[in-house]
């Protein structure tokens, strides 16, 4: 873990153990830094509400196996040093406060908390949407990635264009928003 790093961390445990937005946006800005300090292009940062998306899209193209092998090592060194801890508290504080190991379980509470669903709402019914979500196929049919996916989100029982839903989608389970993340090209 870098200084910046430790520095925003030490700093919130003066004040009740919450990361401030500045310290997590200074976070991302020096990972970026640093991808951008080891040669590559800087990193796309998806943003929902304020969070930071952290699955990303790569393109590879014309890169060598040993290329995205290096480039693999140095995002991981960056993200450790840069924005990894940082990021997670921030995050969590958001959506995960309670910091449920098992994410569905996270989910559904974010969405509960939030009375984004009933409070009937399961962890059990979730597991069953995402499912679905996952499993949904449109054999025969010529759909863009963005079209597969607004289908696909009909899966769920809530509302995917509702602000509080993309925050907890954001934090929790990004994949189900991948189409809207623009592709990383580092090189």
């Amino acid at each position: 873990m870098g200084d910046a790093q430790r520095t925003a961390l030490e700093r919130a445990l003066n004040h009740d153990g919450k990361v401030s937005r500045t310290d997590y946006m200074a976070a991302w800005s020096n990972y970026r830094q640093c991808m951008v300090d080891k040669g590559y292009d800087a990193p796309p940062l998806h943003m929902v509400n304020g969070l930071v998306v952290e699955l990303m899209h790569f393109d590879f193209s014309g890169m060598s196996d040993q290329q995205q092998m290096k480039f693999h090592q140095d995002q991981s060194a960056c993200l450790e040093q840069e924005s990894l801890y940082v990021a997670s508290v921030y995050s969590d504080s958001i959506v995960n406060p309670e910091l449920y190991v098992d994410l569905d379980v996270a989910m559904v509470d974010c969405l509960r908390r939030h009375e984004l669903v009933p409070v009937e709402y399961t962890v059990a019914q979730y597991r069953k949407e995402s499912k679905q979500f996952t499993d949904m196929t449109f054999d025969g049919e010529n759909l863009t990635q963005q079209q597969s996916y607004e289908r696909r989100r009909k899966a769920y029982s809530f509302d995917f264009s509702d602000s509080q839903v993309r925050t907890c989608v954001a934090g929790v389970n990004a994949s189900a928003i991948a189409d809207e993340l623009e592709p990383w090209k580092p090189l």
